[in-house]
């Protein structure tokens, strides 16, 4: 994932999206395992600058996801952080804050509203 997050934009989305796509086409409960170490993973071993290209390009891919998807995308997420350590859990929850106020305003609403 290291690798991946050092890609050019362009080159890490084309990633991401196939990642993306076989994440989807699991059940729940590996959806959720892989996840949490791949966030694990990164809030280890990624630098903030890292992280963040992950998380702007997953952001804006999990966007163009239907709403209802969307939401199921979210939760397992929310599941998999709440399985880290505080500290891992911190850091991601702050990048993920400053990737969020990045983003446009159209895409941060989508992600904001399906978080509720």
């Amino acid at each position: 994932m290291l690798q991946v997050s050092r890609l050019s934009d362009k080159e890490r989305e084309e990633v991401m999206s196939k990642l993306l796509s076989q994440l989807m086409s699991i059940d729940e409960t590996q959806k959720v395992e892989a996840m949490r170490e791949m966030i694990k993973y990164m809030a280890e071993k990624a630098t903030d600058e890292e992280y963040l290209n992950l998380c702007r390009t997953n952001i804006k891919l999990a966007s163009s996801l239907p709403d209802n998807v969307l939401s199921g995308f979210l939760k397992v997420r929310i599941q998999a952080v709440s399985q880290l350590p505080k500290e891992l859990r911190d850091r991601d929850q702050r990048l993920l804050a400053t990737a969020l106020q990045g983003l446009d305003e159209k895409t941060r609403e989508k992600i904001m509203k399906a978080m509720k």
